[in-house]
């Protein structure tokens, strides 16, 4: 009896916390795989929601068996189940041609976990005590494996992310001049990127597109659109930093720790705490930002409001590896149960936050409203009338046909925001109306962008970029955004911002996000 007792594994060993680490492991794994891109904060939603649902199926089985570590052990199986669905049962949906739904391995995915809930409910007490200190040994490595490797990443790469420094940023910014400031109170800010939109120029020579009623539209209503703009940079990230930053990313050149980098993490840093966005802000403007789900735009530490309207990009892609992606397709389509999905997700959230943009209105504090919209971003789900089409309707059009009705659908939201904006004010709104890149032409995919033929990189950096600044007059057709703001703030708040030469930079590709290349000189004429 005594020996038995022996060799009975450790009471501390038998806990029942495998189906919690798993939990934290389903979510880590995703984590370790995008470190590049993703930082702590951008999990702690999928955290708690993994560790919220392994506490809730722990508890309904310990409820039914009434034995801690069976329970355990029952729970694992779910878990592991249910938020490994895509890793665990990936195979047998292939087995079955389940498509990117998965709905059809659901019903023997579910039958797998029936017969192995029987099973462990069967198994004498003394295997469940050993396999539950097994499990608990496998799920703590599980949790251990992406936890050291995110410790490794933050080792080489931390002290990058700390080149831009926001505050330094904002330090280094001219004071206003009162006695030129327009007025009281400062008119409202309206800055809407629409992303992938291509300049006028770029549609008519590369697309056969008339985008002329919508240039007619916004010069009838006092817009200078300058017809050939291009961007700063080909990708958003960059892109967008810049402009926020209102000046090129030079602070990156010449650094160590970034050469041949492929994290995204120091620019994504200048979308999060941005230099605009604190000059506005002390300046007593409420910062309302309407993300999309990509991760530079979903939040800002500095908007007094964030309206991206759905899931991050982290979270989508949690999600769509677990149970809930068969789940919700097996529902009629609607906003939630299309949470999961890029396509109809993005086509429900462009249209919410465009009424709500629009029901802003004049207020006592001043507004900056920064709205991104993936239109007309792939996928191309809308219609040219915004209607939300399936994944397969989509794909009947083609991607070039695709994009232009994109294209169309976006040029109708300018139509509905810009009169509503403009309507019944005493002090006109700002606005803006840009694109941070054009659309991904054709090209040779190993040949890095610096050395595309030109015509590849005057689509890539050919953008929409029309503007409507009280008091403006440094507006011209080669202004690029990184000049946007500096125009901006003159122009309403009587600073003495310094033009900067407009340049267009590209990178060679994801493998060296930080080795600029001027090629300002082959996507237009210099002066």
């Amino acid at each position: 009896m005594n020996a038995e007792v022996s060799r009975a594994p450790n009471p501390i060993l038998t806990w029942p916390l495998h189906p919690f680490l798993f939990a934290v492991a389903s979510v880590l794994a995703l984590m370790a795989s995008n470190l590049n891109q993703v930082s702590p904060m951008h999990v702690v939603g999928a955290l708690l929601g993994a560790l919220v649902f392994a506490a809730a199926v722990y508890a309904l089985a310990f409820m039914i068996w009434r034995d801690g570590a069976r329970a355990g052990l029952i729970a694992s199986i779910w878990v592991v189940g249910s938020l490994f669905y895509a890793a665990v049962f990936g195979a047998l949906n292939d087995l079955v041609e389940g498509g990117f739904e998965m709905v059809r391995s659901l019903p023997l995915a579910l039958a797998a976990l029936v017969v192995l809930t029987f099973v462990a409910a069967r198994l004498p007490h003394s295997v469940v005590r050993i396999l539950a200190v097994i499990l608990n040994c496998l799920a703590a490595v599980m949790v251990a494996t992406p936890g050291l490797q995110a410790a490794a990443f933050e080792w080489r790469n931390g002290a990058s992310r700390a080149i831009y420094d926001p505050y330094q940023a904002a330090e280094a910014l001219p004071p206003t001049d009162p006695a030129q400031q327009q007025g009281d109170r400062p008119p409202d800010i309206y800055h809407f990127v629409f992303d992938r939109y291509a300049s006028p120029t770029t549609l008519a020579e590369y697309y056969g597109y008339d985008d002329s009623p919508l240039v007619a539209f916004l010069e009838d209503r006092g817009f200078r659109v300058l017809r050939d703009a291009h961007s700063n940079y080909h990708r958003t990230a960059h892109s967008l930093a810049s402009t926020f930053y209102m000046d090129y990313l030079d602070l990156f050149d010449g650094k160590p720790d970034l050469a041949g980098s492929s994290n995204w993490q120091p620019v994504l840093s200048m979308l999060a705490d941005h230099r605009a966005g604190r000059f506005l802000k002390a300046r007593g403007y409420r910062f309302i930002q309407f993300g999309s789900w990509w991760t530079g735009t979903f939040h800002n530490r500095l908007a007094d409001e964030n309206r991206p309207h759905g899931l991050n990009e982290f979270d989508m892609l949690y999600l769509r590896r677990t149970v809930l992606r068969p789940l919700l397709h097996l529902l009629p389509d609607a906003p939630e149960t299309s949470l999961l999905d890029w396509d109809n997700a993005q086509c429900y959230r462009v249209k919410a936050q465009i009424e709500e943009i629009k029901a802003i209105g004049e207020q006592d504090q001043p507004v900056y409203v920064f709205a991104h919209f993936l239109v007309p971003h792939g996928p191309y789900n809308f219609s040219p009338e915004g209607e939300c089409l399936t994944m397969e309707q989509s794909g009947r059009r083609g991607l070039e046909k695709g994009y232009l009705e994109q294209v169309e659908y976006a040029g109708r939201i300018i139509r509905e925001l810009v009169p509503a904006l403009q309507a019944d004010r005493q002090n006109p709104a700002a606005i803006i109306i840009q694109s941070d890149e054009g659309p991904f032409p054709a090209r040779e995919p190993n040949v890095a962008w610096q050395d595309q033929p030109d015509p590849i990189l005057r689509i890539k950096t050919g953008i929409l970029s029309a503007y409507s600044i009280p008091g403006a007059d440094e507006i011209d057709e080669h202004l690029t955004p990184v000049n946007t703001y500096r125009i901006l703030f003159n122009a309403l708040f009587g600073t003495k911002f310094e033009r900067l030469p407009d340049r267009t930079f590209v990178v060679p590709d994801d493998d060296h996000l930080y080795e600029f290349h001027d090629v300002t000189g082959r996507v237009r004429a210099l002066d």
